[in-house]
């Protein structure tokens, strides 16, 4: 019974343990399958999350904008990135199983080994990422620099079986850097030679930094000052007292034209102008001043002698100044001497000038004596002319000159001129003309028609004596003034004369002056071209020549004229243009031209002996002899009558052209 209740037992448990592993290996074998499942679905998630990185991988492989490489140890082309196809202008299907340095980078063979050892010696290093940078070429001649990142790719033994290369082309980065360099070389350059001196300090005013110039004017090497010497070492005691006293009253403040003493090594001295600029950074704080100096030692030289020159010329400005007054009061007592002179000289000779006119028309006066009385006149009233020029010129100097003004038209003043000097030319056979007529008309002023009269009067006659053959023409150009109530009337005098050296222009204005054509080719006092520029400065203008020897003159004044809007009808009668050139006037001087030459055939018919006799008698005035004499002149001859006639109606000056002509 024992044994079949133990026996029963045993098989219960029996049962129980083949139930209880039974449940178990099922519940195992269902876990199995969970968990095969599982990681069947992990497999594929872990291998679909590869292929998306791959796929990302490749899509930065072919779109990266740099040198994508991969190659053997051997030096053998894997693959490479599109960019770098496009780089290297080689496809990828070319570039593949190539060799890297002399196909792809076309380093010429004798220098391909160093590229090698440099290449073969990342499998040699520990790092991941290697850098290295060398040239590379495209085609034969563009050489391009390129830095590359290497990574050595290793399979699961720990054998190196790929390199992965990326390149980046520093080709223009490297010409910028050359670039800069060289302009920092020049920078630095400048900065140590430059002609001025170069420093800083920093805020215990130790000298950081200076430049050659300024280490040379001291005689210091640049270890010896920067970082061991502060400004007050290169400084005298008096100056560096100034620079503390300037610094302190404008702290950080930027130093201009600052005149210090520094010292040298060997303790001798020189004079700086010293400019300054302080920095801070981006709080605020001092950090460094810059300064610029300037060997101002010449200058100061310069400027002790310039302070004794110019107490020298002060003192002399002192004698020269008393000199000046002294000369001003000669001036003054020479103008009025002139002044009163002339007056007391002009009231006697107006009486010889009037009591020669009354002798001249005297019916008793003996024949003989005309001709020197008519002398008397002309000569007196030459005399006349001179000394109202230099009263002229003492009231000039003197300051007692006025303006006397009145309405008058250009076209009257032309008339005016034209009357007096037409037959004065035409005599002269030179054709005195007023160039461009219809500029003058209808233009009317008011000045002191007076003073510009005296100065046209006086450039005619200038022209007029220096005049022998061609022309002298007259012209007046019309501009409008700032004013539009002035008009700027320009006044021009041309000749053919023998004109002026250009050597003596400058001096024709001056009173007394006459060149040397001039004063041995006429008389005159040389006071009407003076007279005629003061007589311009007085109006208001001004007054120029251009002249050469023997090739003529211009002389060119301008005035500013005022306008006149109202104009009276007997303003306008005077303003109507008559005759604008002298060979107008030509037949009446023509008529006596040719008198003369008749006459002068006369004399030349004749013996010498009647020849010499007649001049002779007209010379001495005795025309009753002379009339006797041409009686008896057995020869009828119209150059005799018109001779008879002459001496008969006392023709004076046709007879003494006569005796001019025959050198008498």
């Amino acid at each position: 019974m024992i044994d079949e209740i133990i026996a029963i037992l045993i098989a219960s448990a029996l049962l129980f343990y083949a139930y209880y592993y039974h449940n178990a290996y099922r519940r195992e074998k269902k876990l199995r399958l969970i968990l095969f499942r599982k990681n069947l679905s992990n497999a594929e998630e872990i291998e679909r999350i590869i292929r998306e990185k791959e796929k990302q991988y490749q899509d930065i492989y072919d779109t990266a904008n740099s040198i994508i490489i991969r190659w053997s140890p051997d030096f053998r082309i894997h693959s490479v990135n599109p960019y770098a196809e496009e780089f290297f202008q080689m496809g990828k299907d070319i570039a593949e199983g190539k060799d890297l340095v002399l196909d792809l980078f076309r380093i010429p063979f004798e220098k391909s080994n160093e590229i090698k050892s440099q290449l073969w010696n990342i499998f040699h290093r520990p790092e991941q990422n290697i850098r290295q940078e060398f040239d590379v070429y495209i085609g034969n001649d563009d050489k391009r620099t390129v830095t590359w990142s290497n990574r050595i790719l290793k399979n699961e033994f720990g054998y190196p079986y790929e390199v992965l290369s990326i390149g980046i082309d520093i080709t223009n980065r490297k010409i910028a850097e050359e670039n800069l360099m060289k302009s920092y070389e020049r920078i630095l350059d400048l900065y140590n030679n430059a002609p001025c001196g170069y420093h800083s300090l920093d805020k215990d005013n130790v000298l950081v930094s200076i430049n050659d110039t300024e280490l040379d004017w001291l005689g210091y090497t640049r270890e010896e000052i920067v970082g061991n010497l502060k400004i007050n070492d290169l400084l005298t005691e008096s100056s560096y007292d100034k620079f503390q006293q300037i610094v302190n009253s404008f702290p950080h403040e930027t130093l201009t034209g600052v005149e210090l003493e520094f010292v040298r090594k060997d303790k001798s001295t020189f004079f700086v102008s010293l400019n300054s600029i302080p920095t801070f950074d981006k709080n605020g704080n001092f950090v460094i001043s810059k300064s610029t100096v300037f060997d101002i030692t010449d200058r100061k030289i310069a400027e002790d002698k310039l302070n004794d020159y110019s107490q020298k010329i002060e003192l002399q400005n002192k004698r020269l100044q008393k000199a000046v007054e002294a000369a001003i009061k000669a001036n003054q007592s020479k103008s009025v001497f002139f002044s009163k002179i002339t007056h007391e000289l002009r009231t006697p000779l107006h009486a010889v000038i009037g009591f020669s006119q009354i002798l001249e028309k005297d019916p008793n006066l003996p024949d003989h004596l005309k001709g020197y009385v008519h002398s008397l006149y002309e000569n007196g009233v030459h005399l006349l002319g001179m000394i109202n020029d230099i009263l002229d010129l003492s009231k000039i100097e003197a300051g007692k000159m006025t303006e006397m003004r009145e309405k008058f038209s250009l076209v009257q003043l032309w008339d005016t001129l034209f009357s007096m000097f037409s037959y004065r030319f035409a005599e002269k056979q030179i054709q005195f003309e007023l160039v461009h007529p219809e500029v003058i008309e209808n233009h009317f002023y008011e000045a002191d028609l007076q003073k510009i009269k005296q100065i046209l009067v006086n450039l005619l006659g200038n022209a007029l004596k220096f005049t022998n053959q061609g022309f002298v023409q007259i012209e007046f150009q019309i501009q409008p003034g700032l004013d539009p109530s002035v008009d700027r009337v320009h006044f021009i005098v041309k000749d053919s004369g023998i004109g002026i050296p250009k050597d003596q222009l400058h001096s024709i204005f001056e009173a007394f002056q006459q060149t040397e054509q001039g004063s041995s080719y006429k008389e005159g006092t040389g006071l009407g071209l003076s007279i005629s520029h003061q007589l311009v400065d007085f109006l208001g203008g001004m007054i120029q020549v251009d002249s050469d020897l023997n090739q003529g003159s211009i002389f060119r004044f301008e005035l500013p004229l005022t306008k006149v809007n109202e104009i009276s009808t007997d303003l306008k009668e005077k303003s109507k243009l008559g005759p604008t050139n002298s060979k107008d006037v030509w037949h009446l001087t023509k008529a006596e031209d040719t008198e003369k030459e008749f006459v002068q055939t006369f004399l030349n018919m004749e013996s010498s002996k009647f020849k010499i006799e007649i001049l002779q008698l007209i010379k001495i005035q005795n025309f009753g002899q002379l009339l006797n004499l041409l009686t008896n002149i057995p020869l009828d001859h119209k150059g005799k009558s018109i001779l008879v006639e002459k001496v008969k109606n006392k023709r004076y000056k046709f007879l003494i052209d006569l005796l001019q002509s025959n050198n008498v």
